[in-house]
């Protein structure tokens, strides 16, 4: 996976149902709302206001189709274009915020079946 000067670690899924067991496990260890975020097609949720308006209208959304979205998020700007490149494909990109934490964030992520710009996977 990828991480940034800011601690940003990043995966990209194939699979939602996989995404969403990451994402699962990364809060039973102790990450937060705050410190996941995770990219659909067309939309970016987490975070706790995120979470917050999902609870009142189902997901809530926020739109994130660009590079300088990712890069806003936290992504280098080198690798920003490769992870819109995959969100258009229609994969679920899953960024942690996890300063001092990146290896353990990084595991959870790989063992769900993620994949970064470092191994370009479909």
């Amino acid at each position: 996976m990828t991480m940034s000067d800011h601690s940003t670690v990043v995966g990209v899924f194939t699979d939602d149902a996989e995404a969403e067991g990451a994402v699962d496990e990364l809060r039973r260890v102790g990450f937060s709302d705050d410190e996941i975020t995770i990219s659909r097609r067309g939309a970016t949720t987490g975070g706790f206001m995120e979470s917050l308006k999902s609870l009142f209208k189902g997901q809530g959304t926020t739109t994130a189709t660009t590079a300088d979205d990712f890069t806003r998020l936290g992504v280098p700007e080198q690798d920003a274009g490769y992870y819109q490149g995959e969100l258009d494909a229609g994969r679920t990109i899953v960024l942690v915020r996890a300063a001092g934490l990146q290896q353990q964030a990084l595991g959870i992520l790989r063992q769900h079946g993620a994949y970064d710009v470092t191994m370009r996977q479909p």
